[in-house]
């Protein structure tokens, strides 16, 4: 025999209708006993939320930086680029090899700077324009001031080099393309191709340059592609929960390394209390919440026990006696849950004023995603069902004489 719920759907609704003072009851106290959780939940989402945004729009939280110089195979470059917490590396020159002097088209003193090799989809420049090729560079804002030039402009650099007892210096023009705002960088780095960085690399080393026409220092000698050593890297993690991760593996490879992992670390312990927290409460919730609605249900069946025999010999089977405690729960815990999610929503804007700047956070402190609502909801509706299936175990033993004789 097949369930008629849309019978029983009517059947229970109507009950519930009849008694709509105690339904209505049952309905505040479950508004009342999940306000608060999905409060608790929109302050806890929102503060991590907050804190990891925070964190992944500066681009520096995200960088691994290597504190010393060493030997780099294209070996474990490869194994490196290939693991998938990484979203951008690059290899890079010697710190002395890097060093160049900058002068801007009518500055007579020269600016001590250092070259940091960059592609499209470099974290610093946000978007902006990328170094290509032997003639392009991208100023920091700090050294497009110091050497007064701007972005379509043109700056010398001045390179030098000892090989040997021999002392040497050229001038190479390159034009800027663009600057870094002196939020993300308070540096005069400039920031050049891969390929510029290793021309100057190897006329450094003693060696010629043909596309650049600079002439080798060791006659008959040129350097071979394949021999250039890699000392040193620009790594980037995919996602500020990435960066202990990639730390801890650089530093079981034997690098000394420099991130800002702490904070990132700092943020996840938070939201780790706070989770524990949040479960914490929301069970003992949960808990009461089920007693009292499993309770009431119980003794509505009680006292219902002769409307539910009389049902049962008007052909209704003990199977589908049974299932409607169980709809009257699912609606009474739906009806409560909608009435708070709505509610919650409302507050949001209020808690945002009342807690702005909290922390010295920014943006919206307490959040909640709609689709976090519908989560709460459908789990209050299954805890409903749940909360009368006991209620469902004493109407299906009911007898229907004896229930007829219960006066």
């Amino acid at each position: 025999m097949s369930l008629r719920l849309g019978l029983l759907f009517r059947l229970a609704r109507r009950d519930l209708l009849h008694g709509w003072q105690a339904a209505g009851c049952l309905c505040i106290a479950v508004t009342v006993a999940l306000l608060p959780l999905l409060l608790l939940y929109a302050l806890k989402f929102g503060v991590v939320n907050n804190m990891i945004s925070s964190l992944r729009d500066d681009p520096r939280v995200r960088e691994i930086r290597l504190m010393r110089d060493t030997e780099l195979t294209e070996a474990w470059f490869a194994d490196l680029a290939d693991d998938p917490r990484v979203a951008f590396l690059l290899p890079r020159a010697r710190y002395l090899a890097g060093s160049v002097r900058l002068r801007g088209p009518d500055s007579r003193s020269m600016l001590d700077s250092r070259m940091i090799p960059s592609v499209t989809g470099d974290p610093y420049l946000a978007g902006g324009p990328a170094p290509a090729g032997l003639s392009e560079a991208v100023l920091t804002e700090r050294a497009a001031i110091e050497t007064g030039v701007r972005t379509g402009g043109t700056i010398t650099f001045v390179i030098l080099r000892t090989v040997g007892e021999q002392r040497e210096s050229l001038r190479h023009e390159v034009t800027v393309v663009g600057t870094i705002p002196r939020d993300l960088l308070q540096t005069d780095d400039v920031f050049v191709a891969p390929e510029l960085e290793g021309a100057i690399e190897r006329w450094r080393e003693g060696f010629a340059v043909p596309e650049l026409g600079w002439e080798s220092a060791r006659a008959g000698t040129r350097l071979d592609a394949g021999a250039r050593s890699i000392a040193s890297f620009r790594l980037f993690a995919r996602d500020v929960r990435d960066v202990p991760g990639l730390r801890d593996r650089l530093l079981q490879d034997g690098l000394d390394v420099e991130t800002r992992a702490s904070a990132v670390e700092t943020a996840l312990e938070i939201e780790t209390g706070l989770t524990w927290i949040f479960f914490a409460i929301s069970s003992l919730a949960s808990a009461g919440f089920l007693l009292t609605l499993g309770l009431h249900l119980a003794a509505s069946v009680v006292e219902k026990s002769r409307e539910l025999s009389l049902l049962r010999l008007l052909g209704l089977s003990s199977a589908e006696i049974s299932l409607m405690p169980s709809l009257q729960g699912m609606m009474i815990a739906l009806t409560g849950s909608v009435a708070a999610a709505l509610i919650a929503l409302g507050l949001q804007p209020l808690i945002n004023r009342g807690l702005e700047g909290l922390a010295g956070l920014s943006g919206r402190i307490s959040e909640i995603a709609p689709h976090h609502l519908l989560v709460a909801t459908l789990t209050a509706t299954a805890a409903g069902a749940a909360a009368g299936c006991l209620a469902g175990y004493r109407a299906a033993r009911l007898e229907p004489t004896k229930g007829l004789r219960h006066d």
